[in-house]
Formats: structure tokens, C-alpha cells, sequence
């Protein structure tokens, strides 16, 4: 029997070795993974050694491409280019400082996801899989696709200079003052500057990856937390050990997702309001240079990294701002409801789950109302306190971007009707021409019924 726990305790081990290698291996090559708590004095060392060199690389790179906008003011197009570029590079180095100066807040987030991995039931395994997997999988192809990007820019870089034989212009940008086109200062530099690009890559890579495990696992912790809240029974002799378990649970979840708010708050704001930037200086460049293939793959592919940023951002804070969106379908009608009727969090929701447990009679029964209690204070990650990372937020960005014409009257309620036909809810005459229209044909002609709504909607909007 040991010897099989042996096994199966092994087993979980590697599973998340596997799991969290790609974004360890990200962090620790822009130095925001912490070293050990037993760590030697010359690993420290060389941390630190290996903290400046990155410091020095990307800030020399930053102000090159500073230079290179300045040199470059009259010229719209490489202006563009070079503002897309310096934008990138400065948020490096805001990730940079935020990392470096939480490395004992880091410790214990990274602790603390081991921990949970490695010594939790399985039944706690079970739904850290169940929330998390999705996760790894989403950081993994965030990965590919840096990456991608990051080698596309340094590759067609060498295509045009030396294939093409065009203007000799570095894949990130920088103008250092000198005549820096001839050889072979253009090769040192080019080196550099590749260089530049990769810690760059790796900044993003590494802070979004890590950034999507860490708040999704904090969000785990609160859904295990509410399924042992829900499985308290009262006529269980072990019940008040049980509630003082769920209480150290929810104060270590809570603490979890304090230190992460408290880490990246900063860094949200800063990255929310960057790629803002990043995506409409991507997206211009995307339309000026469309005659341009290879340059439009480039912007493309950056375009695309920064918007999947953008949503793994929110779509870890939309973890602990868990939404819920129930819809009323009725076999009997086939229009179904796709206003959201119900929004909840998932840390708040832990004062649901410790209510729907069987207290009645219970010797726990304060215990659990201080847990409620509690709960009505929700867990979240903010940018600077401003506002709450969510998939609202990632949504506004793209409304931002869209014609007012194009977007949704906040007033209406929407509905799908057969094969997604919009219903204006407040509207009288619209209303009356769909209920007529539901009654008089019913569902079995449904082609019939299709028409005569299409009529009905045409008339009414008119």
C-alpha cells in the first residue's frame, strides 16, 4: 500500500514538472523565477550577475529605439514602427522591476502551487486539473507564438538585408548616432539588438504565462475550498475539525490571491494601457503595409501575441470573477434568452457553498457565518486598484476599437432565434410580430416561421 502511494505520489510529481517546465524555463531566463530558499551564495550570484546583464541589454535596446523614433519623427511609417517597438520594450522593463522587487512574494506563490500539486487529496487534484489544465495548455501555445514572432522579425530581417539586399534595418529597431549600416559594425549591432529581442520575448512570455497559472490556480484554490464546504454535515463526529480546516483553506486562499494582486496590480494597469498602444500601432502598420508580405506576416503574428495577452490577462482575472450566464431555453419555444441574468465570483461564492452545506444543528454553525461573512469580501486582481481584470474588461478594449454604429444598444435585450436573428426586446410592434408569429405557425414549419420573422423584423425596424 505505501509502496503504491509511492508510486502515485511520483506520478503527481512529474505531472506538474511537465506541466509548469515551459513557463519555469521562461522565467528564469528574464530572472523572475526565484531561486530556492536553501539556494548557494553563487547561485545568488549569478542571479544577480545575470539580472543586470538583462537590465543592461534591454534598456540599451529601449533607448536605441528611442533615438530611432526621434531620428525617424518626419517619416510616419518608421515612426510607427519604432513607437511599436520603444512601447514593447518599456513594458519589458516595467515587468523587469515589478518581478525583481516581489522576488519573496514569488517564493511563496511558487511554494504554494507545488505544495497544492504535490500534497493535496485527490479529489483536490481532481479539480486543480479540472481548472488548470485549460490554462497550461493556453500559456504552452502563448509560448509558440512568441517565439514565432520573435524569430519571424530576426529571420525576414536577414532576408531583406542580405537575400533582398535592402535597406540594412535592425529587426527591433535602434539608431545609436553612428553610421551604423556599414560593416561590420552593422553585424555587432545586429547581434546586440537580436539579443535585445530575445530578453524582450522572453519578458512577455514569462510574466503572461506565469501570470495565467498563478491567478487560475488561486482561483482552484477557492473551487476546493467550496466543494469541502459543501460536504460538511453536521451529524459528523469530525464536523468542527472539518470547519477548522475550511476556515485555514479559505485564509490560505485568500492570502494566495492577496500576494498575486499585490505583485502584478501594477503591471496590469501598465499592460492594459501598453497593449492598448501595442494594438493600434500593430494594426496601423498591418494596413500600411499591405503591399509589403512580409513585413504584413510580421504584424500579423505581433497583432495577434498581443491580443491573446491581452485575454490571458483577463481570462485569469475572469477565474476568481467567475461569470455565470444562465439562459432559459424552453423545449416548448425555440428562442432562447442570451441576456446574462446572473453574476457571480467564484471567492464570493464560497458564503453559497457554506450555506448549502448540511449545518442545521451543527455545533459549527458561527464558524460558518464568520466564513460567510467573509466571503462578502471578494478576491480579485486589479490594475492598480483602478478596475478588475475580467473578460469585461478584454471586451471593452475590442468595443473601444469598433464602430459605435456596429455595437450592441446596451438598453436591448438579444435573443436567438433559430439560426441567431436578433430581437429587439423593447420594442412593441416587434415583440407582437414574434409572439404572433410563434403562435400562429408553431414548430412545425419552421422554414415558414423563419420567413415570416424575417418579414416581421424588416417592417418593425423600419
Amino acid at each position: 500500500m505505501s509502496r503504491r502511494r509511492e508510486e502515485r505520489q511520483v506520478c503527481t510529481d512529474e505531472e506538474y514538472d511537465d506541466l509548469i517546465k515551459p513557463i519555469m524555463i521562461a522565467t528564469k531566463f528574464v530572472c523572475f523565477w526565484p531561486l530556492n530558499r536553501d539556494h548557494s551564495t553563487s547561485a545568488e550570484r549569478f542571479r544577480t550577475c545575470h539580472l543586470l546583464l538583462t537590465f543592461f541589454v534591454i534598456i540599451t535596446t529601449y533607448v536605441g529605439q528611442t533615438s530611432d523614433m526621434v531620428y525617424n519623427f518626419n517619416d510616419l511609417d518608421e515612426l510607427t514602427v519604432s513607437g511599436l517597438m520603444c512601447i514593447a520594450f518599456f513594458l519589458a522593463i516595467i515587468r523587469l522591476i515589478v518581478y525583481s522587487s516581489h522576488q519573496k512574494d514569488m517564493l511563496y506563490v511558487v511554494e504554494t502551487m507545488r505544495k497544492d500539486w504535490t500534497c493535496s487529496s485527490y479529489e483536490d487534484r481532481v479539480i486543480l486539473r479540472e481548472k488548470c489544465l485549460f490554462a497550461f495548455r493556453l500559456a504552452k501555445t502563448f509560448v509558440i507564438m512568441v517565439t514565432a514572432t520573435v524569430t519571424s522579425m530576426a529571420c525576414i530581417s536577414i532576408l531583406e538585408v542580405y537575400i533582398l539586399e535592402k535597406e540594412r534595418v535592425l529587426p527591433y529597431r535602434g539608431y545609436f548616432f553612428f553610421n551604423q549600416t556599414i560593416s561590420p559594425a552593422f553585424e555587432y549591432i545586429y547581434i546586440f539588438n537580436l539579443i535585445g529581442g530575445c530578453f524582450g520575448g522572453g519578458t512577455i512570455i514569462g510574466a503572461t504565462s506565469f501570470n495565467l497559472i498563478a491567478i487560475t490556480h488561486g482561483s482552484a484554490k477557492f473551487a476546493m475550498l467550496r466543494k469541502k464546504l459543501e460536504a460538511m454535515d453536521s451529524n459528523d463526529p469530525d464536523a468542527d475539525r472539518a470547519m477548522v480546516n475550511c476556515i485555514k483553506d479559505h485564509q490560505d486562499a485568500i492570502t494566495f490571491a492577496d500576494t498575486l494582486e499585490r505583485i502584478i496590480n501594477i503591471l496590469t494597469l501598465g499592460q492594459f494601457v501598453v497593449s492598448t498602444g501595442l494594438v493600434c500601432f500593430a494594426g496601423f502598420q498591418i494596413t500600411a503595409m499591405l503591399e509589403n508580405k512580409g513585413r504584413l506576416v510580421i504584424y500579423t503574428m505581433f497583432l495577434q501575441s498581443t491580443i491573446l495577452e491581452l485575454f490571458m490577462f483577463s481570462f485569469s482575472g475572469n477565474a476568481l470573477i467567475d461569470e455565470a450566464i444562465h439562459s432559459s431555453l424552453s423545449s416548448q419555444s425555440p428562442v432562447i434568452n442570451l441576456r446574462p441574468t446572473l453574476v457571480t465570483n467564484q471567492s464570493d461564492a464560497v458564503g453559497h457553498s457554506a450555506y448549502c452545506s448540511y449545518w442545521i444543528g451543527g455545533t459549527f454553525s458561527r464558524s460558518l457565518q464568520i466564513v460567510m461573512m467573509r466571503s462578502k469580501v471578494p478576491s480579485r486582481i486589479t490594475a492598480a486598484k483602478f478596475y478588475s481584470m475580467s473578460l469585461e474588461s478584454f471586451s471593452q478594449l475590442d468595443v473601444a476599437s469598433c464602430p459605435k454604429s456596429l455595437l450592441p444598444n446596451p438598453n436591448r435585450n438579444y435573443h436567438l432565434a433559430f439560426y441567431g436573428t436578433p430581437c429587439t426586446h423593447n420594442s412593441p410592434a416587434i415583440r407582437g410580430a414574434l409572439f404572433s408569429v410563434l403562435m400562429s405557425s408553431g414548430a412545425r414549419n419552421r422554414v415558414n416561421v423563419q420567413a415570416k420573422w424575417h418579414g416581421e423584423f424588416s417592417r418593425g425596424t423600419h
